[in-house]
């Protein structure tokens, strides 16, 4: 039987709504490739190394993986200024903003945004962090930083987001906001805990992303984020057809790699799991679809096809419980 509780893919991203959004990719790719000859060569965001292969080609844009720590990343990638530009105009991000999000933000309340922030509590607590305050970076629609400032846990909240609408969101929900990038922040405020949900995927270059954080934390502070596992379940089947690998992710780190990342940007890390419920669910829905097929792999289709209520379910379980969603959680500390 098939659980109430179970996060599905339709109930974040309704298929009405993710037709619309894929004419809408379509204008936003389109601007970025006018614009390759503003596109420059990076190493591996990771570890930095410049050994790599070629992973694969998908919207015109390479794809390459680090033969030393197998992130993956595209490159040449568009410039730091061309990305700006990108997000500013971006078709895809004001209709999350004007609609998607609005649609869905009860339920991304209740199954994301909630169950983020009882694992952030459950973790200030096993440290002794008592009232710590709390900045999220790129907030989006505010929702979780809401939740967090109605918990009364925290001593403060407050929101770093560079795009207007999103600081504006933020801010009908009385949410104090710096609108501008964390690498520009200047305040000497210190935070006990900085958070951000699927944002250091779209990064130029993340080491400064990091680095940048690292600076606006307390003593013994903690980064806690969420991003891709470019390893996990349905991006390593998916490859091509996966939705996760598109023209906005420019670093795919893994659970390995981006250890290595924040060893190098100050931080410890104290753990990093996957606990993403979506893997088998999206594999399904684009075979389905007739998107993608299974038929060189009859054990996938025995379980996620003729078997889903049972098999697939059970599937998805051992996928969080082994660290092989796609779905990538990474808690650490900054260096004494």
């Amino acid at each position: 039987m098939k659980s109430r509780n179970k996060l599905t893919e339709e109930q974040i991203r309704p298929k009405k709504l993710k037709k619309i959004n894929e004419d809408k990719n379509r204008i936003d790719l389109n601007f970025l490739l006018k614009r390759k000859n503003r596109f420059v060569k990076v190493s591996c965001p990771a570890c930095q190394s410049k050994s790599y292969k070629n992973y694969l080609k998908k919207n015109h844009l390479s794809y390459l993986i680090c033969i030393k720590c197998n992130t993956y990343y595209v490159s040449p990638r568009p410039s730091v200024k061309l990305l700006e530009e990108f997000y500013k105009q971006s078709k895809v991000y004001k209709f999350f903003n004007d609609y998607i999000f609005p649609k869905t933000e009860k339920i991304r309340s209740k199954k994301i945004s909630m169950p983020r922030l009882k694992n952030i509590i459950k973790l200030s607590k096993k440290f002794q962090l008592k009232k710590p305050s709390l900045m999220e970076v790129g907030p989006g629609y505010g929702t979780f930083c809401n939740l967090a400032k109605k918990s009364k846990y925290f001593s403060s909240v407050e929101a770093v987001e560079p795009t207007p609408e999103g600081a504006e969101n933020c801010r009908k929900k009385n949410i104090k906001v710096y609108q501008q990038p964390i690498e520009k922040l200047n305040t000497k405020k210190q935070y006990d805990i900085i958070v951000n949900f699927e944002v250091i995927e779209h990064l130029f270059w993340p080491k400064n992303f990091l680095v940048s954080m690292h600076k606006f934390l307390k003593k013994n502070g903690f980064i806690i984020l969420t991003c891709p596992n470019g390893m996990g379940f349905d991006v390593q089947l998916l490859r091509d057809k996966s939705d996760t690998i598109d023209h906005e992710h420019l670093n795919y780190f893994n659970t390995s790699s981006i250890k290595k990342l924040f060893n190098k940007c100050g931080f410890k890390v104290i753990e990093t799991f996957t606990p993403g419920q979506l893997d088998v669910d999206i594999v399904r829905n684009k075979v389905l679809e007739k998107k993608f097929s299974l038929k060189d792999y009859p054990f996938y289709e025995d379980i996620i096809i003729n078997n889903y209520e049972v098999k697939g379910l059970e599937f998805q379980k051992f996928l969080t419980r082994n660290n092989l969603s796609s779905n990538m959680w990474v808690i650490a500390q900054k260096k004494s």
